[in-house]
């Protein structure tokens, strides 16, 4: 039986999903809270597998709350139910030891098997946010190798097997600068030549293989029409 605490400061809320959760065959609503505090403090007596809680509104408010339900009791799962789709607060919920990360909009079937997902040791994020996640992790892997935005542009066209001159042609740059660029290029991603480069931004996902393919056509298209 899992049993679930739920946390959120609309009562009517709280008392909607104590009904549907406890309707379910193998979860027990371990407890319904409107207050932070009390949710941490009822946790020894009365524990649970899984918090569902909307953080935001709650006392102590947004992730501390998470930091402290999960550093309490390290065995219980949080899952965060919220409208706030933001990706930096998906990522504050992530560092502060969430589990999953749902959309107020989800369906509750979606709800409910979440609960269950983690409750058995997966972790869960709605598909519409998975996708900011994927987005989020992308634009981070640039940033941890320190290419600037003109870099970033150049590295793509390595990628789509564009030469200095026709990189130059595209950008409206010298070739010298081009040539400079992706030295710099390879000296930052540690790599020894473009064919290294371009293996590397396709594996972290500096440029996706879809991009790629869809850069090829383009340019294919692009060169048969010139």
């Amino acid at each position: 039986m899992i049993r679930v605490a739920l946390a959120d400061r609309e009562h009517l809320l709280v008392q909607a999903l104590s009904r549907l959760v406890g309707a379910e065959g193998d979860m027990t609503v371990a407890g319904t809270y409107t207050d932070g505090e009390k949710l941490i403090a009822e946790l020894t007596d009365k524990p649970a597998d899984v918090v569902l809680m909307d953080p935001i509104g709650l006392t102590p408010m947004g992730m501390d709350l998470v930091r402290r339900v999960t550093g309490a009791m390290p065995e219980t799962h949080v899952v965060i139910l919220t409208a706030n789709q933001q990706e930096q607060q998906l990522f504050a919920a992530i560092r502060a030891g969430a589990r999953g990360y749902l959309s107020k909009s989800a369906d509750i079937t979606e709800v409910l098997e979440a609960i269950r997902a983690v409750a058995y040791g997966e972790a869960l994020i709605s598909p519409e946010l998975a996708i900011q996640l994927l987005d989020e992790f992308a634009r981070l892997s640039y940033l941890e190798t320190g290419l600037t935005g003109r870099e970033r542009d150049i590295l793509s066209a390595i990628v789509q097997g564009d030469s200095n001159r026709e990189i130059a042609q595209r950008l409206g740059l010298s070739e010298k600068t081009v040539k400079n660029y992706v030295s710099d290029i390879l000296s930052k991603l540690h790599v020894r030549d473009r064919t290294e480069a371009a293996v590397y931004a396709l594996r972290m996902g500096l440029v996706t293989e879809g991009d790629w393919r869809m850069q090829q056509q383009q340019r294919i298209r692009s060169r048969s029409v010139g």
